[in-house]
């Protein structure tokens, strides 16, 4: 019987062959479910693509999207990628598969190409619809931060901090518009209540260094020997460092303060001299330092001085999500006696992308 069942092989070597890719085609099927494991790509630009890992090698890694189905990403296009195996994951393969059933090289490249138009749709910006689906800042980068703290022992305090952010950066344009609430209290007593809402616009040259810029601030201050004060000022501007990771930049301008209420109402003539700059650490920290100098043009030796420190730590890049701890400070030669001459606060903040 044996020997009958090998004559029908020799006699039919279509038969012989197909069988041959059927086994071999079966054993290529059980080492890629083995070889299958849950992946999240981590891209270039902080998005995350969940899926299930089939292969990589030194130029693509093609994972199985749940909705997509297969897709093949380019490497460098993923900064990252996290498995539950990770050795699995970060293993380049050495010896490439080799099909066993020939593809025209042009359905190959189209499949290629589908999947790289599907990776990108996965990446692109959702259209902006403004604050809040309103259509007010559209184009602006809108932030809201919350903080709340609290303690209760030996004193009972309470501190909140609310603020809004919009800035707009484009090859002409840079406006940082800044709104904050702060309110604290400390054994039933009100401590802080202020509130400040602050513009400036920088109109930029391209292919110069040198801007031009305006602004303006109101502040509103039970705590202060005046009750509420708007200043404005321009000048020029000159950015020392624009790279994509680093903003360096200085102003020197002419101003005024004028204040209202309390104990004192002055106006002032002032000068400005500041420094400002931002650092990229990562793709998820940030720092954004300023101080700003006001010297009194009518009392020489009289000044104003504000400093800000902001770090900024993405939680959530899809959600928009982040943790901002925040350092503020004023100091005014001119506040009257008994009025502390520093304005100090800090925040700590949970801030959501609007």
């Amino acid at each position: 019987m044996a020997v009958s069942f090998i004559n029908k092989l020799a006699l039919n070597k279509d038969f012989f062959i197909v069988q041959l890719r059927t086994i071999a085609f079966l054993t290529t099927l059980f080492p890629a479910s083995v070889l299958s494991a849950p992946v999240t790509l981590i891209l270039s630009n902080g998005d995350q693509l969940k899926g299930y890992l089939e292969s990589r090698t030194e130029q693509s890694v093609v994972i199985t999207h749940e909705l997509l189905g297969q897709l093949t990403i380019a490497n460098n296009k993923i900064s990252q990628i996290r498995t539950d195996f990770e050795g699995l994951a970060q293993r380049t393969p050495v010896i490439e598969p080799v099909p066993l059933i020939d593809e025209p090289p042009e359905s190959i490249a189209e499949a290629e190409t589908e999947a790289e138009v599907v990776a990108e749709a996965l990446t692109m910006t959702p259209e902006d619809n403004g604050f809040m689906g309103t259509g007010w800042l559209v184009g602006w980068d809108r932030r809201l931060d919350a903080g709340l703290a609290g303690s209760a022992g030996k004193s009972k305090n309470n501190k909140l901090n609310v603020a809004f952010i919009a800035e707009l950066n484009n090859e002409r344009t840079r406006i940082n518009w800044r709104n904050a609430y702060y309110r604290s209290t400390s054994e039933g007593e009100l401590s802080d209540h202020s509130f400040y809402s602050s513009i400036n616009r920088d109109w930029l040259r391209p292919q110069s260094q040198w801007f031009s810029f305006a602004g303006g601030r109101l502040d509103l201050d039970e705590f202060r020997d005046w009750d509420y004060r708007v200043a404005g000022n321009a000048g020029l501007g000159y950015e020392f460092v624009d790279t994509e990771n680093w903003l360096l930049l200085g102003r020197s301008g002419l101003g005024f303060s004028q204040t209202f209420g309390g104990d004192r109402e002055d106006f002032t003539p002032e000068g400005l001299i500041g420094v400002e700059t931002r650092w990229k650490i990562n793709s998820t920290q940030r720092i954004a330092f300023a101080n700003t100098l006001y010297p009194s043009l009518e009392d020489m030796g009289e000044y104003r001085n504000l400093t800000s420190l902001d770090w900024i730590l993405d939680l959530n890049t899809i959600a928009g999500i982040a943790l901002r701890v925040g350092l503020t400070n004023e100091y005014d030669s001119e506040t009257e006696s008994g009025i502390n001459k520093n304005d100090f606060k800090y925040t700590v903040s949970l801030s959501w992308k609007m």
